[in-house]
């Protein structure tokens, strides 16, 4: 089929020539979704959904080629957010069924010593806290941290030991803490 006839139909919202395109694409796009997805049906709707897309902005191409990327563009967005969310899914599922009573127990404990972190950190002197961020949770160097914060080599590590000493300090009476050595014993 002419190319150019092809669009300008297309652009005249003939039925016939979106029905041309339809049939042309639709066996390798849901070939394409198959091989994304693993249900066959569901690479069926998102074609179909692609297809509906492409029908609702009909106008707006002006050749063959821009609808061709236009629907395998469609078709990947939409097979990758399904696969996305059958992941969230099964981690939600496996998250449900696989928990056990140890492993409950274990993100109870975790959260708390978290919470227990997290408010000791902000005791911390500003300079201290902002060292030991930088130095273990962005995990930057003691030579970047330096030139980020404009202090010298050796007042980045001072601030650290520091911030560690004190850290230790503040939770060494944490009765979480406690459970945690009694629980690993």
């Amino acid at each position: 089929m002419d190319e150019k006839f092809y669009i300008s139909d297309f652009y005249h919202i003939n039925d016939i020539t979106f029905r041309n395109i339809f049939e042309e694409y639709r066996i390798r796009l849901c070939y394409f979704a198959t091989k994304l997805l693993a249900s066959k049906q569901d690479a069926e709707d998102v074609v179909q959904e692609a297809f509906l897309k492409l029908w609702s902005k009909r106008n707006s191409f002006h050749d063959l080629n821009a609808i061709k990327a236009f629907l395998y563009i469609t078709v990947k967005n939409r097979c990758i957010d399904i696969a996305k969310h059958h992941k969230v899914i099964r981690h939600y599922e496996r998250g449900q069924t696989e928990g056990t009573e140890e492993d409950i127990v274990m993100n109870l404990i975790e959260s708390e010593v978290i919470e227990y972190v997290h408010l000791a950190m902000q005791k911390l002197p500003p300079g201290c806290r902002n060292v030991l961020i930088m130095s273990y949770f962005e995990k930057l160097k003691n030579k970047e941290i330096s030139d980020q914060l404009h202090i010298s080599i050796n007042t980045v590590k001072t601030q650290k030991a520091r911030a560690l000493h004190l850290l230790s300090d503040l939770l060494k009476d944490i009765p979480v803490l406690l459970l945690l050595a009694t629980f690993f014993k």
